[in-house]
């Protein structure tokens, strides 16, 4: 019998100890897993030249934001005869221009857009060394790739957190004979997630759970030798 209750003994402090090491293992990689959460991706996004003269045409996307929460927008564009911009506007903004589609100021090219951050990088590479900022960005004018970080607002190059809804707009132009009007490009959306959330509460978990079980063991142990 006394075999049997230190066996069980011992398994409890394996299941208990293994529970602990798998937390503080998890944390890290879970927490990496859920660190970006893609809200939209789409290769060769479809829009249509009129796009250009009113934003119920364009691309738009929505996007609600926490506070500390990033957005973040990979754009790119390099097919033939296409030209877009990109801006990203207050909700508010966009509904108003929306119900003036078609009028001066619902021209999304008349539409001022929020700043944020970007860079040329390579693909999925984030803004780092060398970063700029910028109301709209037109491709390929500017460039056929961009990274582009936002929170809502900013000073300089550093993203300052405006919690709210927003719109990703997209409005272009087709350079070819007045019979194409497709206008291509590449577009990624994605948000922080709650990856370093999760990282710190399996962390604590497994610490807490760790610590909990030491110090029971050893106040098991001082009551088993000292205390009799």
């Amino acid at each position: 019998m006394l075999k049997m209750s230190r066996l069980l003994k011992k398994r409890t402090a394996y299941i208990i100890i293994g529970i602990s090491i798998a937390c503080l293992i998890l944390g890290p990689i879970i927490g990496l897993f859920f660190d970006k959460m893609t809200i939209y991706d789409k290769k060769e996004q479809l829009i249509q030249e009129n796009s250009n003269n009113g934003i119920a045409e364009a691309f738009a996307h929505p996007v609600t934001l926490s506070k500390d929460q990033k957005l973040i927008v990979e754009i790119s564009e390099f097919y033939t005869n296409s030209s877009v911009t990109i801006k990203i506007i207050a909700k508010s903004v966009y509904d108003r221009a929306y119900s003036l589609n078609g009028t001066p100021s619902g021209i999304p090219s008349g539409i001022s857009g929020l700043w944020f951050v970007y860079s040329e990088f390579g693909w999925g590479a984030s803004p780092a060394g060398s970063t700029d900022d910028a109301t709209a960005l037109s491709l390929p004018n500017d460039g056929i790739y961009f990274y582009i970080e936002f929170m809502g607002h900013r000073v300089g190059d550093s993203l300052i957190s405006w919690p709210g809804d927003y719109y990703i707009i997209v409005y272009g132009t087709n350079s070819g004979p007045a019979s194409e009007t497709d206008v291509y490009f590449d577009i990624s959306i994605k948000t922080d997630g709650p990856g370093e959330t999760l990282n710190n509460i399996l962390i604590i978990v497994g610490a807490i759970i760790l610590v909990a079980y030491a110090a029971l063991a050893l106040i098991s142990i001082l009551k088993a030798n000292y205390l009799r």
